[in-house]
């Protein structure tokens, strides 16, 4: 038989037990888990090819290859061979622009170094700086955009990797996180090199990052900087942009909201630019061009054409609402002799889509697609994405949305979730707390009567056997 005091500690190891064995039984499960979380840009896919791959009545580019693109809408509107690898010559001096941009301050320091400027070819445009000249981050960029200066691109590189090499690694690497598939840099500048390669897609891919930025906005539009007297030149140096949708009258275009140009024997002419009208942002970029005036007034024709034979608009949930109850009461009528039901149905749409301005005009209709629904009448809690369309009077469509529906057993109980959604309740991990505390709670009463009962019992031991008085 187990003495009390040997009692009263195995309760107390019980209930530490009982305690923790409740406490480890909890399921855990993240509040905010995310990892199976679908966006838009996965389910709303934009136009892969051409959103007009046979348009009519359009400006001659002058170029092996060209691309118009809308970014509201991520849609390809024209073009010729953008998927085609050609040299870009100086305007890869946007990537490392970019990349100087997103990593430094304007106002940081760069000590002009020999590696800055002496591999880079005589016959390639320079400032000019010296070996130990100090400029700042912010005068070297004026001297990319402005004058596609390549000492000062070079300089821009080496002081933020140390080495052209690991600039280019950077490059590299950067252009593939915002979804280049066939840029492959080998130079910060725009060197003419047989491997130093990209194309129309991916070129409209990173300028369209560097227009994220005021700056590159800024001084890429800029009609002259000064770089004023240094440590090394006592004389100021006063860049003109080069860029004649900036400096030239005749070719100056009032939408142009920043871009590049270059040039090399062997990519021959090259320009890419951005340009906003009507709240609408359209970049265009041609490679292999043949004349370099002619770049400008073809590209300015491409994007007015595009300004006037396409449209994006953005969409409006609200206006989903009727094909949405349509197809939930398609669905419901077609559930009424089984237990199923919709238990759930989550709307997503994409939040611009460009189509030609004819169609836009004659009126649509939106209807979600049913034709690959298959419901298994035995089976619970089934998911299903069903595509929104956009239905134009010529019977065209353009794939919006998606309306994604859980199909389950109307008289099943719904599924216990770690927390009610609004709440309130009580989740399973608070009631299993509750059993918890209760199971400890009585182990301490039990404890409590084990220690009273001793108590007693050790009273009536003293009452029956006094000891002796001593005299």
């Amino acid at each position: 038989m187990l003495r009390l005091d040997r009692m009263t500690r195995v309760f107390s190891v019980l209930a530490v037990i009982l305690l923790l064995s409740s406490l480890l039984s909890f399921p855990v499960v993240a509040e905010d888990d995310t990892s199976s979380s679908e966006t838009i840009e996965d389910l709303v896919n934009p136009v892969e090819g051409l959103l007009d791959p046979d348009p009519s009545g359009v400006p001659v580019s002058g170029a092996r290859s060209y691309l118009i693109y809308d970014t509201l809408s991520d849609t390809m509107l024209i073009g010729k061979d953008f998927d085609s690898r050609r040299q870009p010559a100086a305007i890869t001096q946007i990537m490392t622009v970019l990349i100087a941009l997103e990593e430094l301050e304007l106002s940081d320091k760069i000590t002009i170094t020999k590696d800055m400027y002496e591999t880079i070819p005589k016959e390639y445009v320079r400032i000019g700086f010296d070996d130990g000249e100090v400029l700042t981050v912010e005068q070297c960029i004026y001297a990319c955009l402005l004058k596609s200066a390549n000492d000062a691109c070079m300089a821009l590189a080496i002081h933020i990797s140390g080495s052209e090499s690991a600039f280019v690694e950077k490059m590299n690497k950067r252009a593939e996180e915002l979804g280049c598939t066939s840029t492959h840099f080998t130079n910060p500048y725009g060197n003419a090199d047989a491997e130093h390669l990209t194309t129309c897609r991916d070129m409209v891919l990173i300028l369209k990052e560097a227009l994220r930025h005021p700056d590159y906005r800024t001084i890429s539009t800029t009609a002259s900087f000064t770089i004023e007297s240094t440590n090394k030149f006592n004389d100021k140096r006063v860049l003109n942009n080069a860029n004649r949708f900036v400096s030239t009258p005749s070719t100056a275009y009032e939408y142009y909201i920043g871009g590049k140009t270059g040039y090399s024997d062997t990519a021959g002419y090259t320009i890419i630019a951005g340009a906003e009208k009507d709240g609408r942002c359209l970049i265009g970029v041609m490679l292999g061009a043949e004349d370099a005036e002619l770049r400008y007034e073809a590209l300015v024709d491409l994007f007015e054409y595009c300004f006037n034979s396409y449209t994006t608009t953005m969409v409006d949930e609200n206006e989903m609402a009727g094909a949405v109850n349509s197809a939930i009461s398609q669905i419901e009528s077609a559930l009424s002799e089984t237990p199923l039901k919709v238990q759930e149905k989550t709307l997503t749409i994409c939040q611009y889509y460009s189509v030609k301005s004819e169609l836009a005009n004659n009126g649509y209709s939106n209807e979600v697609d049913l034709s690959k629904l298959v419901i298994d009448p035995v089976a619970d809690n089934q998911e299903f994405q069903l595509p929104i369309y956009r239905r134009f009077s010529n019977d065209e469509t353009y794939k919006i949305g998606y309306l994604k529906i859980t199909i389950g057993n109307g008289d099943a109980a719904p599924v216990p979730t770690e927390k009610a959604e609004d709440g309130s309740g009580i989740s399973i991990r608070e009631i299993l707390l509750i059993v918890a505390v209760g199971v400890v709670l009585l182990v301490i009463l039990i404890l409590s009567i084990v220690f009273l009962l001793k108590m007693m019992k050790k009273r009536k031991f003293n009452k029956h056997h006094k000891n002796p008085t001593i005299l």
